[in-house]
C-alpha cells in the first residue's frame, strides 16, 4: 500500500491504507471515530503501542462498539492505549486520525466493515492539522476517560433513519398505505416473546434461528448487499426454505415506513397497529439476533377487535385484506 508523502484521496481498500499509515507513526496517534470495528485497524493500533507510540482513541461509548464479540478495547487499555467514551447525548459522528503531528487521516469512513462508498483523504496540511488537533482536544476536554470497559455503561445505539414525525393521524395513515406503504401482519404468539416488553421497548425482535448471528458480528451495520451475499451462502445449506423465507420477509421485505397489524394467534385478534422505524439491527437480549424498531399508535389490550379477514398462519406475512378498511375502524377519531 502507497505511502507516499504529499495529499491523496483514496476511495478503496480504506481499511489497508488506515493501517499502512497507522503503523508509520513513531511517537503519537490521536484519533477520533464514531464506530470501530474493524480487527485489522483495531490490530495495527495495537502494534503501535507495542512499538511504544502513544495512542488516543475517542469513540462513541454505544452499543455498536462495546458488545459482546466486539473489539478488545479492554485488552487496548492493558497494552498501554488511552480510551475516551463520548458519552454526548449527540452523535460524535468524526472519523479522523493525527499521526505524529504531521499527518491527517479524514473522510467518511468509520473503521468498520462495510460496502458503502467511501473516502479517505491523507493531508499534510499543518494548519489543518492544528485545526482537527484543536477538535481532539476539545473532544477529549468532554469525554469521559475510559479504565474499564463495561457493556452495562455503554449507550444504546439509536437505529436510524428514524422518523421525525412521531404523531400519525389516521389521515396520514391512509395517505401512507394509499401511497404504497406495506401492511404486514405479525403474530405475536409465534415470536414467543413478552408482549410488554415488545410495546414499551418500542421493537419487534425476529431470527429466532439466530441465521444472521454470523452477519452482525462481521459487519453490525445494516447493509442490503451485504445480506444478499449472505442469504446467498445461507441457500446452500441444509437451512429450511420456510426459515429462509421468513429471514427474507423481516429483513429486506418490510420496509422501514411499512405498517405493522401485530396479532394474538390465527384468530385473528388485532392486538396492536404500528410503523417499522428502522433497519434491522443486531438483537443483544436473547432468544433472537435481531430487531426492526417499530413506533406501536395503538394497543388494544382486550382483544376486542378481530380482523375482518383470514391471516395467515405464517409468522410474517402481508395483510391481504383492506388495511383501509382496519385503519377507519381501530384509529378513527371516536377510538
Amino acid at each position: 500500500m502507497s505511502t507516499r508523502e504529499g495529499p491523496a484521496a483514496c476511495f478503496h481498500q480504506l481499511a489497508d491504507h488506515l493501517c499502512s499509515y497507522l503503523v508509520q507513526a513513531q511517537q503519537n496517534i490521536q484519533v477520533a471515530v464514531c464506530w470501530f470495528t474493524h480487527r485489522d485497524i483495531f490490530e495495527a493500533l495495537l502494534k503501535c503501542l507495542r512499538a511504544g507510540v502513544r495512542v488516543e482513541l475517542l469513540l462513541e461509548y454505544d452499543t455498536q462498539n462495546i458488545r459482546s464479540g466486539g473489539l478488545d478495547f479492554q485488552l487496548f487499555i492493558q497494552q498501554g492505549g488511552q480510551l475516551f467514551a463520548c458519552l454526548d447525548a449527540g452523535l460524535m459522528h468524526h472519523k479522523f486520525a493525527i499521526i505524529d503531528q504531521r499527518l491527517l487521516l479524514c473522510g467518511s469512513y468509520n473503521w468498520t466493515y462495510n460496502s458503502n462508498a467511501e473516502n479517505l483523504l491523507v493531508l499534510h496540511d499543518s494548519v489543518l492539522i492544528q485545526a482537527f488537533h484543536n477538535e481532539f482536544l476539545h473532544l477529549k476536554s468532554t469525554a469521559k476517560r475510559i479504565f474499564r470497559v463495561r457493556q452495562a455503561d455503554a449507550k444504546v445505539f439509536a437505529a436510524f433513519p428514524l422518523f421525525e414525525n412521531t404523531h400519525f393521524p389516521l389521515a396520514d395513515l391512509r395517505k401512507k398505505v394509499g401511497g404504497g406503504a406495506g401492511v404486514w401482519v405479525v403474530r405475536l404468539d409465534r415470536l414467543k416473546v413478552d408482549y410488554e416488553i415488545i410495546f414499551k421497548q418500542q421493537y419487534l425482535p425476529f431470527d429466532a434461528d439466530a441465521l444472521l448471528a454470523s452477519y452482525w458480528t462481521a459487519y453490525r451495520m445494516w447493509d442490503k448487499a451485504l445480506f444478499d451475499a449472505e442469504m446467498e451462502r445461507l441457500n446452500g445449506s441444509s437451512i429450511s426454505g420456510k426459515s429462509l423465507r421468513d429471514l427474507r420477509c423481516w429483513a429486506r421485505r418490510i420496509k422501514t415506513g411499512d405498517v405493522i397489524f401485530a396479532t394474538e394467534k390465527q384468530a385473528p385478534a388485532l392486538v396492536a397497529i404500528g410503523i417499522v422505524q428502522s433497519h434491522p439491527q443486531p438483537y443483544e437480549g436473547d432468544g433472537f439476533s435481531s430487531f426492526r424498531a417499530v413506533q406501536w399508535l395503538k394497543i388494544i389490550s382486550d382483544g376486542s377487535y378481530l380482523l375482518p379477514e383470514k391471516i395467515s398462519a405464517q409468522a410474517v406475512a402481508r395483510y391481504r385484506g383492506s388495511a383501509m378498511r382496519v385503519l377507519q375502524e381501530v384509529m378513527g377519531e371516536d377510538k
